[in-house]
């Protein structure tokens, strides 16, 4: 229901209430009579008077409940409630009169309602509760001319109470007016308040009067609340024993837990600020009483600027009072701290009514469709979520196969007007089938509402990809993975879903806790991480330091097995865990020390490798499936994960390794089936929307899960890679740009253009020669002419751009040759290199090919 048709339903139903409201009031009977008398006209003639003898007549006082409910079912359309069930609130609405009517009339009669029942003339048809009432209830008797009710007649007094009573608070529950919620809020209060201490009455609003206690004396106050404070427990506990809560012991151990966690938790960096505080009485005197907790001040606009800075929050406040995103504090020696959640944009506000129209609507459209086609079909759920809403089908006929129903998409699609339907059939564990349709109104996935119900104590690495097609968040642990396959088609989403996992971790964890290596062949989608302090190394835009790092990861892999095998553990949250003195025991045992181990017995950090396009490494260099399989295969125990994009998900990209050791996989839409097999060993991703639409392919579900990938805007992301960069400089790791143990030092640079091998090798010479002579170059090229292995021909390539003879890499174009023949003889006769002048390894190429 639009706006428009909302304000003027609950228009109407307002004044409907408001005349029969007027005309019961100024009702009197002989306006109907026509005696005229001292009652007057009604306010609306004798049309207001007629409609007021019906009701009143019959129902008595319970007519007043028709614009009562009137004015409740006004106020419910313009605040755009939850008016589901409608038939089902107006039942319980009807029931509601008979009960009224007959409560009321077993209500002993006073004088203070005669004037009342002359006015009506309700003696004659029945008191207070009108002939309805007086049907179920009139107490007949010898001396009464009324028959004895049908209630009072067959159950006596008693009984017709306990009936009224119960079909009263049966008609409250049909019509949903939330009585069990206000009986579970007052017995909560009723608790609350028998558990609390008496409250002093303050001296005005706003100020609490407060209490000398010598023994607070230079504490902050604490602001008074209907909960036994620490101060209160304590001065119990040193005046009197007896008048102890019974627990007030086990309250106040789990408060000096809580500190003592709290002071374990703060980084060495922390330690001065803590230090002015004030030392802990708990750890110094476990008898000594414990001061208040300060709570923090309310933000006002003159703090608003200090609020952003992290130095400034409050070390004493109470963790388990924040909402469960704010207890995100960095531990890390550096003292990070982790971007706050109001870097993010608010969540868009839900247009209910507007969505429950639209799933009726298509509920029956579906049902339409399957009748002309003899399939009979009930919808019997239907879920919303952000862009797809599931309905639920139940095949009325028992006989008809499920496959058979699969075969609708297209029909649906032509009926329905949309594009991206999708059938599950049947849905898992249950007895119906699943139909996925596009809604008219779609909604957005912003981060920040999923941020908020993430638990990071929970998760190693948490990475947010969107909710799914009922609405549910898709969270996961990339250390449970253990390692992501994106594919989809160009401007599908894919570049979002990796700016999402990427802010996710930094949202969540500290450059201590993960680090990042990013190779990003496109050289644009990664380059704004550039500096951020969780970098091994820049991102990486050419494919030999790609080649590379990926071998630094493989050997950084196997140190990592020695190490967890030497310390004994079988994992590397287990090895984290472990002390120093625990870590020197256990190589005590081994007649070794933390120092002989690969990293000296330090902390390891998670590492995430991310790939933007690996179809376009694969193109380059296929030696990096090597290096990617092994590491999928292995790396999982030691911390160290891989997350591959790739815009042609084709067979001999995704290959049956990467496949196996990859079981965690996204597909957004492809351009056809095979595509989506190839990813999801399904069809479907190429009935998807894009945008975001996505099938999640979880490890050790068969399903994949349809849902819609969180939009995560530049603003957004700049704002959290600005906080990163603002809590520290990167410290990069020169052996990730290493090819074995020759550094590349920048622009795909070897840094072998000091050394003097390559003056002696004959076979690189040829190579040079035959770069001059057909005027090409790079690694695939000295394979084919030299007959050569790919490692030994990339060395050439990088050893000749060192020496300024190529240019740099620029995407997949070959490289530039920069210099002359010439200039390569001088090179040879300026380093003492001699030959014989009939050798034509060194005459002119240009001159042997003419």
């Amino acid at each position: 229901m639009n706006r428009s048709l909302r304000v003027v339903v609950s228009s109407l139903l307002l004044v409907l209430a408001v005349l029969l409201l007027l005309a019961f009031t100024s009702y009197a009977h002989s306006q109907v009579a026509g005696s005229g008398g001292a009652d007057g006209r009604n306010l609306f003639g004798s049309v207001g008077a007629l409609v007021a003898l019906a009701f009143i007549q019959v129902w008595g006082l319970v007519a007043f409940w028709v614009p009562l409910l009137l004015i409740g079912y006004a106020v419910a359309v313009w605040r755009e409630a939850d008016l589901d069930n409608l038939g089902r609130r107006l039942t319980g609405a009807a029931l509601m009169v008979p009960a009224l009517c007959g409560l009321v009339h077993l209500l002993p009669l006073t004088r203070s309602f005669d004037w009342l029942l002359i006015r009506w003339d309700q003696y004659q048809f029945g008191g207070l509760g009108g002939s309805l009432g007086r049907f179920l209830c009139a107490e007949g008797g010898p001396y009464d001319q009324t028959e004895t009710g049908f209630l009072i007649k067959n159950l006596d007094v008693l009984g017709a109470w306990l009936v009224l009573l119960a079909l009263a608070t049966a008609a409250a529950l049909l019509m949903h007016v939330g009585i069990r919620a206000a009986a579970s809020r007052v017995w909560a209060a009723m608790k609350s308040w028998r558990q609390s201490p008496p409250l002093e009455v303050p001296e005005r609003p706003g100020r609490v009067k407060p209490s000398f206690d010598p023994s607070a004396a230079g504490r902050p106050v604490v602001k008074n609340r209907a909960t036994t404070s620490i101060n209160e427990i304590t001065r119990r506990i040193a005046e009197d024993e007896h008048s102890v809560p019974p627990d007030a012991e086990e309250l106040i151990e789990k408060i000096r837990s809580q500190k003592r966690s709290l002071s374990r938790q703060s980084s060495a960096a922390d330690r001065p600020v803590a230090d002015e505080v004030g030392p802990d009485p708990v750890a110094e005197d476990p008898a000594a009483p414990l001061p208040a907790i300060a709570e923090a001040p309310e933000p006002t606009a003159a703090s608003e600027p200090e609020k952003k800075k992290p130095a400034t929050k409050p070390v004493t406040k109470a963790v388990a009072k924040l909402p469960k995103v704010r207890e995100r504090t960095g531990t890390s020696p550096d003292s990070y701290v982790l971007p706050p959640v109001d870097l993010l944009d608010e969540s868009p506000e839900l247009r209910a009514a507007e969505h429950e129209a639209e799933k009726g609507q298509t509920g029956r459209q579906i049902e339409e469709v399957f009748s002309h086609f003899d399939v009979g079909v009930k919808v019997v759920a239907a879920t919303r979520g952000p862009v797809v809403t599931q309905y639920e089908i139940q095949l009325l006929d028992q006989s008809m196969r499920v496959n058979k129903v699969e075969g609708f998409e297209k029909d649906l699609m032509m009926k329905l007007g949309t594009e991206g339907i999708r059938i599950v059939a049947p849905l898992p564990n249950k007895t119906t089938i699943g139909v996925e349709v596009p809604n008219k109104v779609k909604e957005a996935v912003v981060m920040r509402g999923l941020v908020e119900d993430v638990d990071p104590s929970t998760m190693a690495l948490p990475i947010i990809l969107g909710r799914d097609v009922v609405g549910k968040p898709l969270v996961g642990d990339l250390a449970k993975m253990p390692h992501l396959l994106v594919a989809g088609a160009t401007g599908m989403g894919k570049s979002v879903c990796m700016n999402a996992m990427i802010c996710s971790i930094l949202l969540f964890k500290s450059p201590d806790d993960v680090k990042f290596i990013m190779i990003d062949p496109k050289m644009v989608e990664l380059a704004g991480y550039e500096d951020i302090p969780h970098l091994l190394a820049p991102p990486i835009t050419e494919m030999t330091k790609a080649h590379a790092a990926l071998e630094w990861a493989c050997r950084t892999m196997d140190e990592r097995y020695e190490v967890l095998r030497q310390t004994g553990v079988r994992d590397i949250k287990a090895y984290n865990e472990l002390t120093e003195d625990e870590i020197r025991f256990r190589l005590a045992k081994k007649e070794l020390r933390p120092e002989d181990l690969a990293n000296e017995g330090k902390r390891m950090a998670y590492i995430v490798v991310l790939v933007d396009e690996y179809a376009d490494l694969m193109m380059v260099n296929k030696e990096v499936e090597k290096s990617i399989v092994r590491l999928a295969a292995k790396s999982r125990a030691c911390g160290i994960h891989v997350i591959l994009t790739t815009q042609r998900p084709s067979a001999d990209v995704v290959t049956g390794l990467i496949k196996s050791n990859l079981p965690s996989r996204i597909c957004f839409r492809v351009v056809d089936k095979s595509n989506s097999r190839v990813v999801l060993d399904c069809s479907g991703a190429e009935n998807l929307l894009g945008k975001g639409d996505m099938l999640f392919l979880q490890p050790g579900v068969s399903a994949p899960v349809r849902g819609q990938g969180v939009w995560l805007k530049d603003s957004e992301i700049n704002a959290i890679i600005e906080h990163a960069k603002a809590q520290g400089k990167p410290t990069y790791n020169g052996d990730v740009l290493k090819t074995g143990a020759v550094e590349m030092e920048g622009g795909g640079q070897s840094g072998g253009a000091n050394s003097s091998e390559w003056l002696g090798d004959r076979q690189f010479h040829e190579a040079v020669q035959s770069m001059y002579r057909y005027n090409r170059s790079g690694a695939d090229f000295f394979r084919r002419k030299l007959n050569i292995g790919y490692n030994k021909a990339t060395s050439y390539v990088e050893q000749l751009e060192d020496l300024g003879f190529l240019g740099p890499q620029k995407g997949t174009s070959p490289r530039e040759i920069v210099r002359s023949w010439d200039d390569w003889i001088e090179t040879l006769k300026g380093n003492g290199v001699t030959w014989d002048e009939e050798d034509d390894l060194y005459h002119n190429p240009v001159e042997l090919r003419q």
